[in-house]
Protein backbone atom coordinates (compact mmCIF):
# COMPACT_ATOMS: atom_id res chain seq x y z
CA UNK A 1 0.00 0.00 0.00
CA UNK A 2 2.83 1.95 0.16
CA UNK A 3 3.98 2.58 -3.30
CA UNK A 4 1.66 2.90 -7.09
CA UNK A 5 1.41 -0.14 -9.22
CA UNK A 6 2.84 1.47 -11.77
CA UNK A 7 6.07 2.28 -9.83
CA UNK A 8 6.80 -1.87 -9.55
CA UNK A 9 5.45 -2.83 -13.32
CA UNK A 10 6.14 -1.50 -16.41
CA UNK A 11 4.74 -2.58 -19.48
CA UNK A 12 6.89 -4.92 -21.91
CA UNK A 13 5.82 -3.19 -25.41
CA UNK A 14 7.60 0.23 -23.99
CA UNK A 15 11.38 -1.73 -24.48
CA UNK A 16 13.65 -0.19 -26.52
CA UNK A 17 14.76 -2.77 -29.39
CA UNK A 18 12.67 -5.01 -28.71
CA UNK A 19 11.74 -7.52 -31.13
CA UNK A 20 9.20 -10.17 -31.06
CA UNK A 21 6.57 -10.25 -27.76
CA UNK A 22 3.59 -13.10 -27.63
CA UNK A 23 1.52 -12.58 -24.36
CA UNK A 24 1.23 -16.15 -23.70
CA UNK A 25 2.21 -19.00 -21.70
CA UNK A 26 5.19 -21.56 -21.78
CA UNK A 27 3.98 -25.34 -21.59
CA UNK A 28 6.63 -27.54 -22.40
CA UNK A 29 9.97 -27.15 -23.40
CA UNK A 30 11.42 -29.71 -26.38
CA UNK A 31 15.34 -29.11 -25.89
CA UNK A 32 16.10 -31.41 -28.43
CA UNK A 33 14.19 -29.45 -31.17
CA UNK A 34 14.41 -26.35 -29.40
CA UNK A 35 11.38 -25.46 -29.66
CA UNK A 36 9.00 -24.00 -26.64
CA UNK A 37 5.16 -24.63 -26.76
CA UNK A 38 2.77 -21.70 -25.74
CA UNK A 39 -0.66 -21.02 -25.16
CA UNK A 40 -2.27 -17.80 -25.62
CA UNK A 41 -3.53 -15.92 -22.45
CA UNK A 42 -6.82 -15.07 -24.11
CA UNK A 43 -7.99 -17.89 -26.44
CA UNK A 44 -5.49 -20.37 -24.84
CA UNK A 45 -4.42 -21.21 -28.96
CA UNK A 46 -1.45 -23.01 -28.92
CA UNK A 47 1.68 -22.59 -30.81
CA UNK A 48 5.66 -23.15 -31.04
CA UNK A 49 8.18 -20.76 -30.71
CA UNK A 50 11.56 -21.79 -32.16
CA UNK A 51 14.85 -20.59 -30.24
CA UNK A 52 18.53 -20.24 -30.87
CA UNK A 53 19.02 -19.28 -27.35
CA UNK A 54 17.07 -19.63 -24.69
CA UNK A 55 16.82 -17.72 -21.21
CA UNK A 56 14.77 -20.18 -18.20
CA UNK A 57 13.13 -16.89 -15.95
CA UNK A 58 10.08 -18.58 -15.10
CA UNK A 59 10.41 -17.60 -11.31
CA UNK A 60 8.43 -20.04 -8.70
CA UNK A 61 5.18 -20.18 -7.46
CA UNK A 62 3.59 -20.05 -3.52
CA UNK A 63 3.93 -23.95 -1.38
CA UNK A 64 1.19 -24.86 1.04
CA UNK A 65 2.48 -27.95 1.77
CA UNK A 66 -0.95 -29.29 1.81
CA UNK A 67 -1.93 -27.31 4.69
CA UNK A 68 -5.57 -27.44 5.53
CA UNK A 69 -7.61 -24.77 4.06
CA UNK A 70 -4.85 -22.52 2.85
CA UNK A 71 -5.73 -22.77 -1.27
CA UNK A 72 -9.65 -22.59 -0.02
CA UNK A 73 -9.49 -19.60 2.15
CA UNK A 74 -6.51 -17.92 -0.43
CA UNK A 75 -7.95 -14.28 -1.94
CA UNK A 76 -10.56 -14.39 0.97
CA UNK A 77 -8.57 -14.31 4.60
CA UNK A 78 -5.56 -15.96 3.24
CA UNK A 79 -3.41 -14.38 0.62
CA UNK A 80 -0.10 -15.28 -1.50
CA UNK A 81 2.84 -12.18 -2.29
CA UNK A 82 4.17 -13.44 -5.89
CA UNK A 83 2.47 -11.33 -8.01
CA UNK A 84 1.01 -7.66 -8.27
CA UNK A 85 -2.55 -8.90 -8.40
CA UNK A 86 -1.36 -10.43 -4.77
CA UNK A 87 -0.56 -6.97 -3.43
CA UNK A 88 -3.85 -5.33 -4.38
CA UNK A 89 -6.10 -8.08 -2.73
CA UNK A 90 -3.51 -7.89 0.53
CA UNK A 91 -4.34 -3.85 0.61
CA UNK A 92 -7.61 -4.15 0.23
CA UNK A 93 -8.17 -6.78 2.52
CA UNK A 94 -6.21 -4.42 5.30
CA UNK A 95 -8.44 -1.64 4.57
CA UNK A 96 -11.79 -4.15 4.44
CA UNK A 97 -10.37 -5.12 8.29
CA UNK A 98 -10.03 -1.68 9.71
CA UNK A 99 -13.15 -0.09 8.71
CA UNK A 100 -15.24 -3.43 9.63
CA UNK A 101 -13.45 -2.67 13.06
CA UNK A 102 -14.36 0.76 13.53
CA UNK A 103 -18.29 -0.33 13.44
CA UNK A 104 -20.07 0.84 16.82
CA UNK A 105 -21.87 -2.86 16.83
CA UNK A 106 -18.93 -5.22 16.17
CA UNK A 107 -18.18 -7.73 19.29
CA UNK A 108 -14.70 -7.37 20.89
CA UNK A 109 -14.64 -10.88 19.71
CA UNK A 110 -14.63 -9.85 15.55
CA UNK A 111 -12.63 -6.46 15.91
CA UNK A 112 -9.70 -8.41 17.56
CA UNK A 113 -9.62 -10.99 14.93
CA UNK A 114 -9.55 -8.21 12.28
CA UNK A 115 -7.06 -6.69 13.63
CA UNK A 116 -4.60 -9.77 14.05
CA UNK A 117 -2.05 -10.28 10.75
CA UNK A 118 0.04 -13.11 10.23
CA UNK A 119 2.33 -13.11 7.95
CA UNK A 120 4.13 -17.36 7.60
CA UNK A 121 7.76 -17.60 6.91
CA UNK A 122 10.71 -16.33 7.65
CA UNK A 123 12.15 -15.45 4.35
CA UNK A 124 13.45 -12.15 2.71
CA UNK A 125 9.63 -11.25 1.18
CA UNK A 126 7.51 -12.54 4.59
CA UNK A 127 10.39 -10.45 6.55
CA UNK A 128 10.64 -7.81 4.51
CA UNK A 129 6.44 -7.50 3.99
CA UNK A 130 6.26 -7.81 8.29
CA UNK A 131 8.36 -4.38 8.43
CA UNK A 132 6.61 -2.63 5.69
CA UNK A 133 3.18 -3.59 7.16
CA UNK A 134 4.44 -2.61 10.44
CA UNK A 135 5.76 0.68 9.06
CA UNK A 136 2.43 1.57 7.28
CA UNK A 137 0.24 0.74 10.36
CA UNK A 138 1.96 3.22 12.86
CA UNK A 139 2.90 6.06 10.26
CA UNK A 140 -0.83 6.31 8.20
CA UNK A 141 -3.07 3.78 10.00
CA UNK A 142 -2.30 5.43 13.35
CA UNK A 143 -3.67 8.43 12.28
CA UNK A 144 -6.51 7.26 10.04
CA UNK A 145 -7.87 5.08 13.27
CA UNK A 146 -5.88 6.13 16.50
CA UNK A 147 -8.74 4.23 18.73
CA UNK A 148 -7.68 1.07 16.92
CA UNK A 149 -4.07 1.04 17.60
CA UNK A 150 -4.01 -1.04 20.86
CA UNK A 151 -5.76 -3.97 19.48
CA UNK A 152 -3.83 -4.93 16.65
CA UNK A 153 -1.39 -7.98 16.58
CA UNK A 154 1.28 -8.62 14.43
CA UNK A 155 2.59 -12.52 14.40
CA UNK A 156 5.71 -13.51 12.34
CA UNK A 157 5.35 -17.19 12.03
CA UNK A 158 8.22 -19.10 11.10
CA UNK A 159 8.23 -22.93 10.98
CA UNK A 160 12.28 -23.59 11.07
CA UNK A 161 14.65 -22.59 14.25
CA UNK A 162 15.68 -18.71 12.59
CA UNK A 163 14.87 -16.33 10.15
CA UNK A 164 16.85 -15.38 6.74
CA UNK A 165 18.36 -18.38 6.34
CA UNK A 166 19.75 -17.77 3.45
CA UNK A 167 21.89 -14.18 4.85
CA UNK A 168 24.53 -13.96 7.34
CA UNK A 169 23.65 -15.22 11.24
CA UNK A 170 24.40 -11.60 12.58
CA UNK A 171 21.78 -9.83 10.24
CA UNK A 172 19.19 -12.64 11.14
CA UNK A 173 20.09 -12.00 14.80
CA UNK A 174 20.17 -8.18 14.22
CA UNK A 175 16.61 -8.31 12.42
CA UNK A 176 14.80 -10.49 15.54
CA UNK A 177 16.26 -8.37 17.97
CA UNK A 178 14.46 -5.07 15.91
CA UNK A 179 11.14 -7.33 15.55
CA UNK A 180 11.14 -7.61 19.42
CA UNK A 181 11.42 -3.87 19.58
CA UNK A 182 8.73 -3.01 17.61
CA UNK A 183 6.09 -5.55 19.80
CA UNK A 184 6.24 -8.23 16.87
CA UNK A 185 5.24 -11.91 18.07
CA UNK A 186 7.79 -14.35 16.11
CA UNK A 187 6.90 -17.82 16.31
CA UNK A 188 10.01 -19.51 15.59
CA UNK A 189 10.08 -23.45 15.47
CA UNK A 190 6.35 -22.76 14.92
CA UNK A 191 4.76 -25.05 11.88
CA UNK A 192 0.91 -23.77 10.56
CA UNK A 193 -1.44 -26.77 10.94
CA UNK A 194 -4.13 -25.49 9.19
CA UNK A 195 -6.82 -22.88 9.59
CA UNK A 196 -10.38 -23.45 10.83
CA UNK A 197 -13.54 -21.42 10.74
CA UNK A 198 -15.37 -21.65 13.97
CA UNK A 199 -18.32 -19.57 15.63
CA UNK A 200 -17.31 -17.65 18.82
CA UNK A 201 -20.27 -15.58 20.71
CA UNK A 202 -22.07 -15.75 17.55
CA UNK A 203 -19.31 -14.20 15.53
CA UNK A 204 -17.38 -16.54 12.67
CA UNK A 205 -13.69 -16.25 13.28
CA UNK A 206 -10.92 -17.54 11.30
CA UNK A 207 -8.39 -19.53 13.42
CA UNK A 208 -4.64 -20.60 12.50
CA UNK A 209 -3.72 -23.72 14.04
CA UNK A 210 -0.30 -24.07 14.80
CA UNK A 211 1.28 -27.87 14.98
CA UNK A 212 2.40 -27.21 18.80
CA UNK A 213 -0.94 -26.55 19.99
CA UNK A 214 -0.87 -23.23 20.18
CA UNK A 215 -3.72 -20.76 18.13
CA UNK A 216 -4.53 -17.44 17.09
CA UNK A 217 -7.13 -15.42 15.94
CA UNK A 218 -6.52 -13.78 12.74
CA UNK A 219 -8.32 -11.11 9.79
CA UNK A 220 -5.77 -11.59 7.38
CA UNK A 221 -2.68 -14.15 6.89
CA UNK A 222 -0.35 -13.43 4.17
CA UNK A 223 1.57 -16.96 3.37
CA UNK A 224 5.11 -16.85 1.90
CA UNK A 225 6.33 -19.92 3.58
CA UNK A 226 7.81 -21.69 0.65
CA UNK A 227 8.44 -21.95 -2.98
CA UNK A 228 8.19 -24.61 -5.50
CA UNK A 229 8.63 -25.38 -8.87
CA UNK A 230 5.85 -23.85 -11.83
CA UNK A 231 4.66 -26.77 -14.00
CA UNK A 232 6.31 -25.70 -17.05
CA UNK A 233 10.13 -26.70 -14.67
CA UNK A 234 8.49 -29.40 -13.03
CA UNK A 235 7.42 -31.24 -16.14
CA UNK A 236 10.46 -30.46 -18.55
CA UNK A 237 13.59 -32.63 -18.68
CA UNK A 238 15.89 -30.07 -17.53
CA UNK A 239 18.25 -30.92 -14.69
CA UNK A 240 16.88 -29.91 -10.89
CA UNK A 241 18.33 -29.35 -7.91
CA UNK A 242 15.16 -29.31 -5.30
CA UNK A 243 13.16 -28.26 -7.84
CA UNK A 244 15.54 -25.19 -8.85
CA UNK A 245 17.61 -25.23 -12.38
CA UNK A 246 20.50 -26.24 -12.16
CA UNK A 247 22.88 -23.66 -13.81
CA UNK A 248 26.85 -23.39 -13.40
CA UNK A 249 28.69 -20.07 -12.51
CA UNK A 250 27.72 -18.75 -16.10
CA UNK A 251 24.08 -19.51 -15.56
CA UNK A 252 24.06 -21.90 -18.38
CA UNK A 253 22.32 -25.12 -17.77
CA UNK A 254 24.06 -28.52 -18.39
CA UNK A 255 24.40 -30.48 -21.52
CA UNK A 256 22.84 -27.22 -23.74
CA UNK A 257 25.79 -26.54 -25.36
CA UNK A 258 25.77 -22.96 -23.97
CA UNK A 259 22.03 -22.57 -25.63
CA UNK A 260 20.21 -22.95 -22.30
CA UNK A 261 20.46 -20.42 -19.80
CA UNK A 262 18.66 -19.95 -16.37
CA UNK A 263 18.29 -17.38 -13.54
CA UNK A 264 15.95 -16.05 -10.94
CA UNK A 265 14.28 -17.87 -8.24
CA UNK A 266 13.71 -21.29 -10.55
CA UNK A 267 17.68 -21.24 -11.00
CA UNK A 268 20.17 -22.75 -8.55
CA UNK A 269 24.02 -23.01 -8.71
CA UNK A 270 25.54 -25.68 -6.97
CA UNK A 271 29.18 -23.87 -6.74
CA UNK A 272 27.95 -20.04 -5.81
CA UNK A 273 24.25 -20.58 -3.48
CA UNK A 274 22.40 -17.43 -3.78
CA UNK A 275 19.31 -16.14 -2.10
CA UNK A 276 15.75 -15.69 -4.53
CA UNK A 277 15.71 -11.74 -4.33
CA UNK A 278 14.88 -9.42 -6.76
CA UNK A 279 18.41 -7.96 -6.71
CA UNK A 280 19.86 -11.08 -7.64
CA UNK A 281 17.50 -12.03 -10.57
CA UNK A 282 18.23 -8.06 -11.95
CA UNK A 283 22.31 -8.70 -11.88
CA UNK A 284 22.25 -12.10 -13.51
CA UNK A 285 19.68 -10.48 -15.77
CA UNK A 286 22.29 -7.75 -16.96
CA UNK A 287 25.17 -9.89 -16.72
CA UNK A 288 23.50 -12.33 -19.44
CA UNK A 289 22.99 -9.27 -21.63
CA UNK A 290 26.72 -8.52 -21.47
CA UNK A 291 27.78 -11.75 -22.11
CA UNK A 292 25.42 -11.94 -25.04
CA UNK A 293 26.00 -8.67 -26.58
CA UNK A 294 30.16 -8.76 -26.23
CA UNK A 295 30.60 -12.78 -26.82
CA UNK A 296 27.70 -15.13 -27.44
CA UNK A 297 26.26 -13.01 -30.57
CA UNK A 298 30.09 -13.59 -32.25
CA UNK A 299 28.77 -17.50 -32.83
CA UNK A 300 26.74 -17.63 -35.83
CA UNK A 301 24.01 -19.73 -34.79
CA UNK A 302 21.39 -19.46 -37.43
CA UNK A 303 23.93 -21.49 -39.47
CA UNK A 304 23.32 -24.98 -39.81
CA UNK A 305 26.54 -26.36 -39.41
CA UNK A 306 26.91 -24.31 -35.90
CA UNK A 307 24.09 -26.20 -34.93
CA UNK A 308 25.79 -28.56 -32.56
CA UNK A 309 28.88 -26.54 -31.87
CA UNK A 310 29.59 -25.77 -28.40
CA UNK A 311 29.30 -22.13 -27.58
CA UNK A 312 32.41 -20.62 -26.12
CA UNK A 313 32.81 -19.61 -22.62
CA UNK A 314 32.29 -15.80 -22.26
CA UNK A 315 35.43 -13.21 -21.30
CA UNK A 316 35.31 -10.78 -18.32
CA UNK A 317 32.01 -9.10 -17.61
CA UNK A 318 32.14 -5.91 -15.46
CA UNK A 319 29.38 -5.99 -12.55
CA UNK A 320 26.81 -3.68 -12.73
CA UNK A 321 27.06 -2.12 -9.30
CA UNK A 322 25.36 1.25 -10.53
CA UNK A 323 21.63 1.26 -11.06
CA UNK A 324 21.03 3.99 -13.89
CA UNK A 325 22.70 3.55 -17.39
CA UNK A 326 24.05 6.82 -17.28
CA UNK A 327 26.79 5.95 -14.35
CA UNK A 328 26.62 2.61 -16.16
CA UNK A 329 30.75 4.18 -16.78
CA UNK A 330 31.64 4.01 -13.12
CA UNK A 331 30.90 0.93 -12.97
CA UNK A 332 34.69 -0.03 -14.26
CA UNK A 333 36.05 2.43 -12.04
CA UNK A 334 34.45 1.06 -8.93
CA UNK A 335 35.39 -2.40 -9.69
CA UNK A 336 39.17 -0.96 -10.04
CA UNK A 337 39.45 0.96 -6.69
Amino acid sequence: GTLEFRAIQEPVRTIRGLGHYYQAKASHLDLDKRVVSCEDLYKGTKFDVAYDYLCVAAGKKSNTFGTPNIERLEGVVVFFLKHLYHARQIRNRIVECFERATNPTIPAVQRDRLLSFIVVGGGPTSCEFMSELHDFINRDVAKWYPDLMKHIKLTLVEAGPGILGSFDKALSDYYLQKLAEKNIDVRLNTAVAGIDERYIEGEQITVAKFKDGSEVNFGCMVWSAGLKSVKLISNSTLPLDRDRVVVDEYLRVPDTKGRVYALGDCAASLSDKLPPTATVAEQQALYLSECFNKYYSKLDVVDEKNRDVEVPLPGNVTPALMPWNALSFLNKILCKS
